[in-house]
């Protein structure tokens, strides 16, 4: 390229550059999707009607728990235009455990370039939460999981879970750093941060941390300290929240899937799934409404 072409090459890059950045959508387009137990308390048994479901109410897509049923779940996923976007994924760190499900090498074809992440639920027994002594166990395990997922286009993050291994954010960016693997990254769960209580870091630091690599999160209705009576649909008094959250990962760059956590909640899926719905789209509504600054 000679110098008069790369001296307009430069003067259009910065002429566009701005305006482009000033075009960028303000809405909320990221994928949602509900968590597997929102139908484990009283929905139908068969992969088929949850699936069903979710696709009538307006759902982007579902999860799956430690491959089970895997195969069903994804006919009838395909059937209905969903994505099965994430698995609730068990591993497990302490010496003599077996890590993972032995039968992840052979359920990864069924996954290929759908996106999928392995959302991976971490247990020890013998390191406390957050305790990165654990990491000289974790790291190859994860590299092992992550390096047999990367042929099939499948991501893998940890699930920071209350009282687990890997309890909070940070600690997924904290493996993300060790892990060093393309297709491995952290991730958000709102109940589980509010869980943490006086120990959890503000929204914003947390933001910074995790959200350069993050590749899914969660939003849920109650404030994380019910835990015992379960994990309560979006309830609409709490959009305030909600939003802010949101927000504060699209400011950030996050354009990926959030979940939608139901945790142990009595009655018809289809209503409790209806109403999660609803103030889905009212967030979404504020999202396109919503100056710049908001």
């Amino acid at each position: 390229m000679g110098i008069r072409r790369m001296l307009l090459f430069g003067m259009l890059s910065l002429a566009v550059g701005p305006a482009c950045a000033a075009e960028t959508p303000g809405g909320l387009a990221n994928p949602f999707f509900a968590f597997k137990n929102s139908m484990e308390t009283a929905g139908p048994a068969s992969v088929e009607e949850q699936v069903k479901i979710l696709a009538d109410i307006g759902f982007d897509g579902f999860d799956n728990r430690d491959l089970n049923d895997l195969k069903a779940e994804l006919e009838a996923i395909d059937r209905h235009g969903l994505k099965l976007l994430t698995i609730y994924f068990t591993v497990r760190i302490d010496e003599g455990e077996t890590p993972f499900n032995p039968l992840l090498p052979e359920a990864l074809p069924l996954l290929r370039d759908r996106g999928t992440i392995l959302w991976c639920n971490t247990h020890s027994k013998q390191f406390k939460p957050s305790d990165p002594a654990g990491d000289l166990r974790a790291v190859p395990i994860f590299q092992q999981i992550a390096d047999l997922a990367a042929p099939f286009g499948v991501r893998v993050a940890p699930y920071p879970h209350i009282n687990l291994w890997v309890e909070s954010p940070e600690d997924t960016a904290r493996l993300a750093d060790k892990v060093n693997r393309p297709n491995f990254g952290t991730s958000f769960n709102l109940f589980h941060w509010r869980a943490l209580g006086d120990r959890k870091q503000p929204i914003e630091e947390v933001v910074r941390r995790v959200a350069p690599r993050m590749m899914v999160m969660s939003i849920n209705g109650n404030d994380g300290t019910i835990a015992v009576e379960g994990i309560s649909p979006l309830l609409e008094p709490q959009i305030d929240q909600y939003y802010a959250v949101l927000k504060a990962f699209r400011d950030a760059g996050y354009a990926g899937p959030v979940g939608l956590q139901c945790y142990r909640v009595p009655g018809d899926p289809t209503e409790h799934l209806r109403q999660s719905m609803a103030v889905w789209r009212k967030l979404k509504e504020r999202f396109e409404t919503a100056s710049p600054s908001q």
